[in-house]
């Protein structure tokens, strides 16, 4: 992928009609770009090491492994050690999709208490004394220098702000959404690793504030205010916080991560406020208008699953709670495969989602473990898009791939 930090994402999209371009941008970028950037950042650890807050840090350090080892020093607590594994088999999207998150077990689920912390950069992850990185605070364990707050050159001047906070503001949850070429947040990542952490938030004491992004979509404002959380929420941009007294928690997933805590969260927290009003089909096509990387003929993709009775629907006009009554009332989903299926976390066992995926775009594997966890039948179709991501979906193969895996029509 060319740089995020070079080109906006829709740009980059485009720039794969130029095959040669696109590959000679690629390759600057990951091998000549990449290597001076990564020189720098190493000179900087080494030249700044004593500065707060010039030069990235050297060091990490871990919340959790404190905990465990009753570490005097670090206040909290530790809910769940290992929430298990999923079920992966060799034909898994998890294991085609390349990503690997279904290795990284267990994810712990804890909470821990710091005075005058500091969170730094749009991920907002945690830096501790003596220029420490919170790792849980960067979700990886394995990749920890990939994370903003790993790789800042000069942090601004500290916003403090007095008394109680947390926060779900992460690397995939950013403050500044625009910065990787979206006007908000990614839904699946709401979903998945920013709502869960709020699980924790009785645990604290009740007039503790909450830390989000600022360009949150009307969706995501309506899942903070079904939760009775809005009137504590500050929308932020800052890349510099200094905490009087924060209360960290842990992200209890990445997508491919296994999960049931957070869909037990989510499922308990949504499903008895699900819009009852609101009636929907119960068998549609999830469409996804007016973006970059939608096949060419998606009229005729739409007009294939309707005469076999699924009726086509924006979910995107929707509010949360009719989102959630609609995915927990439905039989049968189909769609191109986006954000909208995070919503599967409401199904109800035995429903059935088809899901159409481009190979190139990236196999997200997430809703193999969430089936294994909600109960509902998956059945995931890739095919080929092309390097350009021009491409059209070959109806006839998806007939075949419905007559073979015996899907319901």
């Amino acid at each position: 992928m060319v740089a995020d930090y070079l080109f906006p994402r829709a740009l980059r999209i485009k720039l794969r009609r130029l095959p040669l371009l696109h590959k000679a941008l690629k390759w600057v970028h990951n091998i000549l770009g990449r290597a001076f950037a990564e020189a720098v950042l190493e000179f900087s650890r080494w030249i700044w090491r004593e500065n707060e807050n010039f030069g990235p840090p050297e060091k990490t350090f871990s919340i959790y492994q404190a905990l465990r080892t009753g570490d005097p020093k670090i206040n909290g607590r530790i809910l769940i050690h290992d929430q298990g594994g999923p079920i992966v088999r060799e034909d898994s999207i998890m294991v085609r999709g390349g990503y690997q998150q279904h290795k990284e077990q267990p994810w712990p689920i804890f909470w821990s208490e710091h005075d005058n912390a500091r969170l730094v950069t749009e991920s907002l992850a945690m830096l501790l004394p003596g220029k420490q990185i919170c790792l849980e605070s960067i979700y990886r364990y394995h990749t920890p220098r990939e994370d903003p707050a790993f790789r800042f050159f000069r942090l601004p001047r500290a916003l403090k702000l007095s008394g109680n906070w947390t926060s779900i503001v992460s690397r995939w949850v950013p403050t500044e959404s625009k910065r990787w070429g979206l006007s908000m947040p990614n839904y699946t990542h709401w979903i998945l690793d920013a709502l869960p952490r709020l699980g924790l938030v009785s645990e604290f004491p009740k007039d503790t504030q909450i830390i989000v992004p600022a360009d949150l979509h009307r969706n995501q404002k309506d899942s903070l205010m079904l939760l009775g959380l809005w009137d504590r929420c500050r929308l932020t941009t800052e890349r510099h916080l200094q905490i009087e007294r924060y209360f960290f928690t842990s992200p209890t997933t990445m997508l491919q991560g296994f999960n049931p805590y957070g869909i037990d969260f989510l499922r308990r927290s949504f499903l008895p406020k699900r819009d009852l009003a609101f009636s929907g089909p119960r068998r549609f096509f999830i469409r996804r208008l007016g973006l970059p990387r939608e096949p060419l003929n998606l009229a005729e993709i739409e007009k294939f699953f309707e005469k076999r009775g699924w009726e086509p629907i924006d979910i995107v006009g929707l509010t949360f709670a009719q989102q959630v009554q609609l995915f927990h009332e439905a039989e049968s989903i189909v769609g191109m495969f986006g954000s909208g299926f995070t919503n599967c976390v409401f199904c109800r066992p035995g429903c059935q989602a088809i899901s159409i995926m481009p190979a190139e775009f990236g196999l997200d594997g997430y809703l193999d473990w969430i089936a294994q966890v909600v109960r509902f039948d998956w059945h995931p179709i890739v095919i080929s898009c092309g390097y350009d991501y021009r491409f059209r979906v070959d109806l006839d193969c998806v007939a075949k791939h419905f007559d073979a895996k015996k899907v319901e029509t």
